[in-house]
């Protein structure tokens, strides 16, 4: 019956599937983590059944980086510039966006998210990124979280610029903090949690509070929040829907698929940027 055994009956050594990291050598069990197939070499026994090599690598990796080193750099770049815009307001002017500077200078887009105005805006936005960073970054891993925050604070920042269509007096308007990027890490909150089947109540109660408390709040882009939030939840579904594991796909296959989408999402970003730009300018 094509290779499946009936009772009584040996099974085919071809009816196995292939080792997706070995290819033509049959598999002798699934991983019981991933269900990838795999062989005799990459069979990591454990008191129960197998892992594969990917796997046991997975778990061993998460223990050796349990400190959140991008989430602590971050802080520390912040709290860096702060300092130096305190010393010197001429050199923070050089990072701060404002739409009318961002088309010649790009990368305010960026460097914007690490500028602060005042002690109490960089002390709320660098507790909210430590609070969910730390945990966030070690379930995505350290490279994932970085890109995560860089397009969240790109994303919040291209808001500002598309409410230059409603409101075009803010051409000109200064635009600084990181809070675009942890809305976009409160999003892979939820997106994690609504996958995963758990609640997510809570999560959503903190970002409705933080939302409407922007939009009642003068001097605060809520602008920036809302586009953090909006690519904070489309970086967070690629990322985890690439991450599922499949059926003849290593692990290592599986993450340069997450760079090239990495890649792909920031060129989306920079074309949406020049398009926004040119309709503004026409």
């Amino acid at each position: 019956m094509n290779g499946v055994p009936q009772y009584g009956q040996r099974s085919e050594a071809a009816a196995a599937p292939e080792c997706p990291r070995h290819p033509g050598v049959r598999a002798v069990d699934y991983c019981k983590r991933c269900n990838r197939p795999m062989c005799t070499q990459c069979a990591i026994p454990t008191e129960v059944r197998s892992i594969c090599v990917d796997c046991a690598k997975r778990v061993r990796r998460r223990v050796s980086t349990a400190s959140p080193v991008v989430t602590l750099g971050l802080i520390a770049a912040c709290v860096a510039l702060y300092v130096v815009g305190w010393v010197s307001p001429a050199a923070e002017r050089a990072f701060v966006f404002a739409p009318v500077l961002g088309y010649f200078e790009p990368w305010r887009f960026l460097t914007t998210a690490f500028l602060h105005a005042s002690l109490w805006h960089i002390g709320f936005n660098m507790l909210a990124l430590y609070w969910v960073g730390r945990s966030l970054e070690g379930v995505m891993g350290h490279w994932r979280f970085a890109v995560l925050y860089g397009l969240s604070a790109v994303g919040g920042t291209l808001a500002v610029l598309l409410w230059c269509f409603v409101e075009p007096s803010t051409w000109q308007t200064a635009t600084v903090g990181a809070s675009g990027a942890v809305f976009g890490l409160f999003a892979a909150v939820f997106v994690l949690q609504r996958l995963s089947g758990a609640d997510t109540t809570s999560v959503l109660v903190l970002l409705g509070i933080n939302l409407v408390y922007g939009f009642i709040t003068p001097g605060i882009s809520w602008q920036a929040h809302v586009g953090g939030l909006l690519t904070g939840l489309v970086v967070s579904w690629v990322f985890t829907r690439l991450a599922r594991p499949r059926r003849g796909a290593t692990e290592r296959a599986q993450e340069r698929t997450a760079v090239l989408a990495s890649v792909g999402m920031a060129v989306v970003l920079a074309a949406l940027v020049t398009g926004t730009y040119a309709l503004l300018l026409s």
